[in-house]
């Protein structure tokens, strides 16, 4: 109880700090400068240098991590989502997720077999830092400017000075916990090794290019005993496990695990829809390669969220269609967009897993069927890890 009353405390100092850096900024702007319709265009600017102040903060977040040599996933600010690529960027405006933070984000992951506590330390403090730090160069430049310039920097300064320090109250809200929180929470040595982080080690090593197979069966375990969405990206490693040895019969049965799992946590759903959707597409796949009928792969599984996200299932599908279609020519086209959109991606394990899954398409064309036992055309050295 005492614990609630001091965090209810924390959020209130964290919301009246976000209201001075809006309000104080936007008193310092309509007192310097007239541009007419007060007090509103004040306040548009003082919107806009707080946005000025968010690009700062994940600015410090993507520069922590690249410090860190930690692979940086996605930036969003606001409605507009960035998505690093090996060579190049993708950039959108979306909607913000249920779920998601208001404000911003960055996500990344850090190097496998490499202490997290550091990485997650420095990753985490240096969005607020980067805007203490603008702040005080702000407030240091002030006094030897003037006019209207001189607000504008003062305000700016103070937005960056309420953004770190409104980032820093330790408070945890639904879908968010504040770099305060983080930071305190990393500070007092969690078990790295431990089944609360199982996550974490597991996008790393995918992200390296760890295929699923060969992930630690244990921290697979851990996470699928984890509540939504958490036990839903376990039963998406099987998946792709399965998939990754042309499993087709063993990938489709994972189907009724995930209705069954649907069923016991209905009202988490709204948090997973995306990873709901992107599994739900691989299963179709799965079907219409153990049943050697691409009838399935139909437009409703296309859209924009998985093709940002997953972009080469579509040009795989498009394969598939093709191979059954004997349109040699087609096939090869997608095949090639999807392996060279998979290698694209940060994810390194995506690459080689495309190649395999469109191995076993191209073979198709020469043996339609067999598609339910089909060779695998990668060579494997590494030995399974996963308990399915």
């Amino acid at each position: 109880m005492l614990f609630k009353g001091i965090h209810r405390l924390l959020v209130l100092l964290q919301l009246a700090i976000g209201a001075v850096g809006f309000f104080l900024p936007a008193l310092i702007l309509g007192e310097s400068i007239d541009i007419g319709l007060q007090p509103f265009s004040a306040m548009f600017m003082a919107f806009l240098l707080g946005v000025v102040s968010l690009c700062v903060h994940e600015g410090g977040h993507y520069l922590g991590a690249k410090w860190c040599g930690m692979t940086v996933l996605s930036v969003r600010v606001l409605a507009m989502e960035i998505q690093p690529l090996r060579r190049g960027w993708k950039v959108r405006w979306s909607r913000r997720a249920k779920g998601q933070p208001l404000g911003g984000y960055v996500m990344a992951a850090h190097p496998p077999h490499q202490p997290l506590r550091r990485t997650m330390l420095v990753f985490t403090v240096m969005g607020p830092l980067l805007n203490l730090l603008l702040a005080g160069l702000c407030l240091v430049l002030y006094p030897l400017l003037g006019g209207a310039f001189a607000a504008l920097v003062l305000a700016l300064g103070v937005c960056n000075l309420s953004t770190g320090l409104a980032n820093l109250v330790p408070t945890v809200g639904a879908g968010r916990v504040s770099d305060g929180a983080g930071f305190l929470a990393w500070l007092h040595k969690p078990d790295e090794q431990g089944q609360a982080l199982a996550h974490v080690r597991l996008i790393a090593l995918s992200v390296a290019g760890t295929q699923a197979e060969d992930l630690p069966g244990a921290d697979l375990d851990y996470l699928g005993a984890e509540p939504l969405p958490a036990s839903l990206s376990a039963l998406g490693y099987r998946v792709y496990a399965r998939q990754n040895r042309a499993d087709w019969a063993g990938a489709v049965a994972l189907g009724d695990e995930l209705d069954a799992l649907l069923a016991s946590h209905p009202l988490a759903l709204k948090h997973c829809m995306l990873l709901l959707a992107i599994v739900r597409a691989e299963l179709t796949f799965s079907r219409a390669m153990l049943k050697g009928d691409a009838g399935e792969l139909q437009g409703y599984l296309f859209n924009a969220e998985t093709d940002w996200y997953s972009p080469s299932f579509r040009p795989r599908c498009l394969a598939l269609r093709a191979a059954f279609a004997g349109d040699a020519k087609q096939m090869m086209h997608c095949v090639g967009q999807a392996v060279r959109l998979a290698h694209n991606s940060q994810d390194r394990s995506q690459g080689s897993r495309e190649e395999r899954l469109t191995g076993y398409i191209q073979v198709l064309l020469t043996a339609p069927a067999s598609s339910a036992a089909l060779p695998d055309p990668v060579p494997r050295t590494s030995v399974p890890a996963v308990s399915n």
